[in-house]
């Protein structure tokens, strides 16, 4: 029998190397996981003996979770979307509610249309699905629909459009009010969907974003993907999707949701407990709290250290900050340096096929302590100086 004693297999998806501060992960603090509020809950769920929290679950998931998910979504100031239990459908995180949403929205050879950058996954979950990706331009209000538009009049017709409309992934900026009621204009007008991954609708600072796309969205366009990952738990693996009641139906019926029943049933009982005891309104509001002082440190850390040499927009919210260097700079190349000076990040040209933004990286603050933070920060600053 073979010796597999050295064929250790990893225990988390973060891999980083001994001795760098990685501001690449978009990733929470180890520190900030809530093993006390999830043994509340959990204690709530076995002390009622709830045995169907081990049963196959219903395939749009379990009803009492999703009656408390769409009384603390409507109750929620950030979200600002009235919303029903039957407009929801649990799932095992957003990507898999992405995924699933492509088997049932498009077929191989599809176009669709997302933002120019995006999360540096989506283009490869689409690509798994043999769609045709291309991008649609951005500025500090997101996406510039009038590009959409030029693209539809020219002849385009995706069969949907993916946006991420509050603190987007990885510039941090959020689509404005005009645009997000030009984009479902448009998708009225030309049939395609709008998949809105929004799951750092939540995790905003000293303002509040605007409402969900479900809030805009008169003509049952828009597909809302949410999740948990976020504001409870990633480890948790659960989500959600909103939409209008005839899409959630289409979601429910497919063969994967009837085969399995509701994706991740135990851990749909347990969130409910964790709303209802009031749980998860705490930790988000922690979090929002935490993930605003290390942003600001972020921030402060990024005007000492490099002053005028960059630019950047500080996040109202989200995960990150996206940093322009001089034109003619190559963040893919600089990585190196970086890593060697013991800081690492994640470069622009990986939020896009283009090859438009190698003068761009992002940096993420939710990993780390402050004080990493801003060694993290003055790393890539001594780097920057030795490399230019």
């Amino acid at each position: 029998m073979p010796d597999l004693s050295d064929k250790s297999l990893p225990s988390l998806l973060v891999d980083i190397k001994p001795g760098i501060i990685d501001l690449g992960w978009g990733h929470p603090s180890p520190y900030l996981h809530p093993l006390d509020d999830i043994k509340e809950a959990s204690n709530k769920l076995f002390s009622l003996g709830e045995r169907d929290s081990l049963q196959y679950g219903a395939s749009q998931g379990y009803g009492p979770f999703l009656e408390s998910l769409a009384r603390f979504l409507s109750g929620q100031a950030a979200y600002q979307t009235v919303t029903r239990p039957q407009e929801l459908f649990l799932t095992a995180g957003a990507s898999q509610g992405l995924d699933l949403a492509c088997t049932l929205f498009a077929k191989s050879g599809d176009l669709v249309l997302v933002e120019e950058p995006t999360y540096f996954v989506i283009e490869k979950i689409f690509r798994e699905h043999n769609l045709d990706v291309r991008g649609v331009s951005t500025d500090e209000d997101g996406m510039i629909v009038s590009d959409l538009r030029a693209k539809l009049e020219s002849g385009m017709r995706p069969k949907f459009v993916y946006v991420i409309p509050t603190f987007q992934n990885p510039t941090g900026v959020s689509l404005s009010e005009n645009r997000r009621r030009e984009l479902i204009d448009l998708a009225d007008e030309y049939g395609f969907y709008i998949f809105a991954d929004e799951v750092y609708q939540l995790i905003y600072f000293d303002e509040l974003p605007l409402p969900s796309m479900r809030e805009f969205d008169g003509c049952n366009r828009v597909i809302s993907f949410g999740s948990f990952s976020k504001i409870l738990a990633p480890g948790l693996r659960t989500g959600w999707i909103h939409a209008a009641e005839e899409i959630v139906d289409k979601f429910t019926s497919s063969a994967l949701a009837f085969s399995g029943g509701g994706f991740n049933q135990f851990g749909s009982v347990l969130i409910k407990h964790a709303i209802d005891l009031g749980l998860l309104e705490k930790n988000t509001d922690l979090l929002r709290k935490v993930y605003s002082n290390r942003s600001r440190v972020m921030g402060e850390s990024l005007l000492k250290e490099l002053g005028s040499s960059v630019e950047y927009t500080s996040p109202n919210g989200g995960f990150y900050y996206w940093i322009q260097f001089p034109e003619g700079f190559n963040t893919e190349e600089f990585l190196s340096e970086c890593e060697d000076q013991g800081v690492s990040y994640r470069p622009g040209n990986a939020f896009s096929e283009s090859g438009k933004f190698e003068r761009y990286l992002r940096l993420t603050f939710t990993l780390y302590e402050e004080p990493e933070i801003a060694e993290g920060v003055a790393r890539l600053a001594s780097s920057y100086k030795r490399f230019s």
